[in-house]
């Protein structure tokens, strides 16, 4: 019995785009096939033109492209980068971003890092469907970048952000135009983010999932009455908080821990660099919780033998998951 046999190119278009669908994660695979033939090319290209990165020096090249050999390709962008950070770019060419933004319509996920502090941004026109913000600072050797909130008023329907190593103000009094953001964030995640009073993460109204996290460049912070503030009254609306501070010395390992039995619909907890719980943070804890992940130590400061956290694989609802980070480094 002869088996009927087909060449890859005779495929119908769906097939096809199908099958680059499955290889998107792989963005040397997608190039090699493309390249095979002419048809194969066209194909390739609304896959490999969905995550694009430009600096500000070619910005304005890749703008003019827009306008002519790229504009079959403008609905194929879903998410653009800027990696490389400049003053002169995010001061001079800003508008040109706005209006790649604009001409780019599908574009749903943004990447900046910034030189400086937010400002400029709060010059950018209205956007509405930016739906994930990544935003970095490039003063890796210096203090953070002063990050105010009320400089991404633009965006009016980010509902992921990701904020990395800014010095975060704002919230007296909230800024009307600035509203929209804080009702349509859903995700918060801060990396080596300091910020004082009035800021506060119950600024976001609807905020479901809060990570926190710290390495040892700003372990400073992580002794701050800040934090701690941050820990005992989370926004009461989160489902997942996460709390990971990388503080490899045991005696550093935090004696406090999170105060979540108000927020009354949270499901996921994960705490690292912390010391073994006592039995009153679990009755403090919501009867909504489903999962309790520790990172723990077992060069922790007190003896495993006295938490009773040690030896619990579930408290009420919540399964308990126990994990010895010190080996996964």
């Amino acid at each position: 019995m002869t088996v009927p046999t087909c060449q890859l190119t005779q495929l119908p278009q769906e097939i096809l785009v199908q099958i680059f669908d499955e290889l998107e994660p792989q963005k040397t695979d997608i190039e090699s096939l493309g390249f095979t033939c002419k048809r194969l090319f066209q194909i390739s290209q609304q896959f490999r033109m969905s995550d694009v990165t430009v600096t500000w020096q070619v910005i304005d090249v890749f703008h003019t492209k827009l306008e002519t050999t790229l504009e079959p390709l403008i609905p194929y962008i879903k998410s653009l980068s800027i990696k490389f950070p400049s003053s002169w770019g995010e001061w001079h060419r800003s508008d040109t971003l706005q209006d790649v933004l604009e001409k780019c319509y599908n574009i749903e996920s943004l990447e900046l890092t910034l030189s400086g502090s937010s400002n400029w941004l709060q010059y950018l026109r209205p956007n509405t469907h930016v739906r994930k913000l990544r935003l970095l600072s490039s003063q890796a050797n210096f203090r953070p970048a002063l990050f105010d909130i009320a400089d991404l008023h633009a965006f009016k329907t980010v509902e992921v952000l990701h904020l990395d190593f800014f010095r975060l103000q704002g919230g007296s009094p909230i800024e009307e135009r600035l509203m929209p953001l804080l009702n349509t964030v859903k995700e918060l995640e801060i990396v080596n983010c300091e910020w004082k009073f009035p800021f506060s993460m119950n600024l976001f109204r609807k905020l479901e999932s809060l990570t926190v996290y710290y390495t040892i460049k700003c372990e400073a912070f992580t002794f701050s009455e800040r934090l701690k503030s941050l820990a005992s009254n989370p926004p009461v609306t989160l489902k997942q908080f996460i709390m990971h501070l990388n503080l490899f010395s045991p005696v550093r390992q935090k004696t406090w821990y999170p105060i979540l039995n108000g927020c009354t619909e949270l499901k996921f907890i994960s705490l690292k660099g912390f010391r073994y719980p006592p039995f009153e943070f679990f009755a403090l804890l919501p009867e909504s919780l489903k999962q309790i992940e520790l990172h723990m130590t077992s060069r922790n400061y007190f003896s495993q033998t006295q938490a009773p956290a040690a030896h619990m694989n579930r408290y009420g609802n919540a399964e308990i998951r126990i994990i010895d980070w010190i080996k996964q480094v």
